[in-house]
């Protein structure tokens, strides 16, 4: 029975998924109906839209409150970690020593072998770049030999006009290949006599070659003796460290353990940097410590998620667990301190230890910082050697040391350190002003005594200060055979220098290089240095060598001052010059930086010795890479 719809239409939702035939009488019912269908579909659309939306906002904050538990395990973890990487300070360092390894510190690089990249020049390619490719005579082909006709038996002039054809053919072949060799013949004449250019160009290149890689060595040669010339000052200077360390040098013994002490690492922001002093007499080391202040620890024990705000807490320690906290660090740091100190000191020059710790803060009274001593503790070797580090409590171990402190030391009250650093020196006098003063006429060997031991303090400054070094001028009627003191903190060259300064018009006298000497004894110094304006004799030279003594003479003493800026000059005074004389007890001063005029005599002869053969060797070498040149 056919249907009584005439008109029907097939509608699809894709976001659905369903479909549906909609069926009219008339155009009009069909179009109606369609719309209601799709509206209707539509608000179905709409509200399964929501209800996913709702479902993705649902998962997402699930998610969040995931992320923010498990991000605040995380730091809880962290937090625990950082807080135990404080507790364990003193445990870390029982089973590290700090002492200086002597051979890390020496330079044991090896120079590079010498390398010339330059091709040598080569004589066909120079052929090849002037004349091209040599000549290659021209090909050329025979004649094809034609085949017989079967029609030639039946007519032979056939066959005489193919055999004309062939003895034309064989004769043009034979000319044209005569040709040809003879024009190969002739282009090979002229490629050869272009032979001479080709010479003179490689004996051109070879000249080239040569100077450049004469060049080039030289300029490895040069590169390489200043590398071994550095190497060998490098060493030499770890290599007198460590004598003066192991003879017992006071400086020594201070910079050796600053370096050890140095190496200890902390977690931040506790930098570890000490100062230190050493006291012969008592064999005391003291070590001004600067502590981490109460708002440089961790507080934060635990992270924990609040629900009800979303958000992660982070849950402090209560204040009587931090004071207790801080106490704890303060107390291993200054145990491990000590610890170290001994261990470093394989030569057991050390027979005791005061530890100061300092502290800065802010004085909230005030609202002005200040510094302060809140813990001194001293032990003797003997005594710290007894104690068990990984069990004992340190707050008690110190205290059984006689350590010092005002009540908790959060509250950074300041106590009078049991031993303190003093590099201070009552004949210190107030610096003046000279070098930016001189002029090129000026002659330093007319100089004011005074004026002179100021300009000598200057160039020293100028010397010292890319190692942050300090020169201080003594007094003259308590200077003690010193003219000016230095102070050098690099842990290898540095130290103590006394510098002693003579306006001399006449010789410098073996006598006073010996006073000196007796002075460096006196002042504990790990080197000497005596500055003139006069010369040295021979008998000096063999007294300063072998001993931590620079002497520096009036030619090293003007390019000394030239290499600052100033140009000055030095004429000896005639006698009878009012001028010429010195005040009685002057004294020289040297500069250790500059190299001596002198060195140890063996020294010298070893290096030259290397040097030549090195040279010799270097020699072989650039003559195998050299090339020679050619000859027509």
């Amino acid at each position: 029975m056919p249907s009584r719809y005439v008109y029907q239409r097939i509608l699809y939702n894709e976001y659905l998924r369903v479909s549906k035939v909609i069926r009219a009488m008339s155009p009009d019912e069909l179009d109606l109906l369609t719309q209601m269908q799709i509206a209707r579909w539509r608000e179905l659309e709409q509200r399964k839209r929501q209800q996913k939306q709702k479902e993705a906002e649902r998962e997402a904050a699930r998610r969040q409150v995931e992320n923010l538990k498990r991000q605040a395990e995380d730091d809880t973890r962290l937090a625990q970690e950082r807080l135990n990487s404080f507790r364990k300070i003193l445990l870390s360092s029982l089973g590290t020593n700090l002492a200086v390894d002597w051979e890390e510190l020496l330079d044991q690089r090896q120079m590079p072998p010498f390398q010339f990249d330059l091709p040598k020049p080569n004589r066909e390619q120079i052929r090849l770049e002037l004349l091209g490719p040599p000549p290659v005579e021209r090909e050329v082909q025979p004649p094809p030999l034609e085949q017989p006709s079967i029609w030639e038996f039946f007519l032979p002039f056939l066959r005489h006009r193919r055999l004309q054809r062939q003895a034309e053919a064989q004769a043009h072949y034979e000319r044209e290949k005569k040709q040809a060799r003879i024009e190969y013949l002739k282009r090979l004449r002229a490629y050869k006599a272009r032979e001479k250019e080709v010479v003179e160009a490689y004996n051109a290149a070879v000249r080239s070659y040569n100077a450049r890689l004469r060049q080039a060595w030289q300029e490895y040669r040069r590169a390489r003796k200043e590398f071994l010339a550095q190497q060998q000052a490098h060493n030499d200077a770890v290599l007198a460290f460590r004598s003066r360390y192991e003879a017992g040098s006071p400086e020594a013994i201070e910079q050796y353990v600053k370096m050890a002490l140095q190496r200890s690492t902390y977690p931040e922001p506790i930098d570890g940097e000490p100062e230190t002093h050493f006291d012969e007499p008592s064999r005391t080391l003291v070590i001004n410590f600067w502590l981490p202040g109460p708002e440089d620890l961790p507080k934060v024990i635990e992270y924990r998620y609040v629900a009800s705000r979303k958000t992660i807490k982070p849950i402090e320690m209560k204040q009587k667990e931090f004071e207790a906290f801080y106490d704890d660090i303060i107390h291993q740091i200054a145990l491990r301190t000590m610890h170290e100190a001994f261990v470093a000191d394989y030569a057991q020059h050390i027979g005791a230890v005061v530890f100061n710790g300092y502290v800065h803060g802010i004085d909230r009274t005030t609202g002005k910082p200040f510094t302060s001593c809140i813990l001194s503790c001293e032990a003797s070797r003997k005594r710290f050697s007894e104690l068990d580090l990984a069990h004992v409590s340190p707050k008690e171990c110190i205290r059984g040391l006689k350590g010092i402190s005002a009540g908790p030391l959060i509250l950074l009250a300041p106590v009078q350190p049991i031993m303190q650093l003093d590099k201070e020196d009552d004949r210190f006098v107030q610096s003046k002003e000279v070098f930016d003063q001189l002029r090129p006429e000026d002659n330093l060997a007319a100089m004011d005594w005074e004026d002179f031991e100021h300009l000598i303090r200057e160039l020293f400054e100028k010397e010292f200060a890319h190692s942050g070094g300090e020169v201080r001028v003594t007094q003259a009627s308590r200077d003690r055979g010193v003219d000016a003191i230095a102070f050098d903190p690099d842990p290898i060259r540095g130290g103590k220098f006394v510098i002693q300064a003579k306006r001399y018009n006449i010789p410098v006298p073996v006598s006073a290089v010996r006073d000196l000497y007796g002075t460096m004894i006196a002042e504990g110094a790990s080197k000497g240095i005596l500055v003139t304006t006069s010369y040295y004799g021979r008998d000096c030279r063999e007294f300063a060598k072998d001993k931590p003594i620079t002497l520096i003479d009036g030619e090293n003493l003007v390019y000394m001052m030239q290499k600052h800026g100033r140009q000055v000059h030095i004429a000896m005074l005639p006698k009878g010059d009012p001028r010429r004389g010195v005040r009685s007890g002057d004294r020289p001063i040297s500069n250790p930086l500059a190299p001596p005029r002198t060195t140890n005599a063996s020294r010298e002869q070893t290096s030259d010795f290397q040097e030549r053969s090195s040279e010799s060797q270097e020699q072989t070498s650039e003559s195998q890479e050299q090339t020679s040149e050619c000859t027509t």
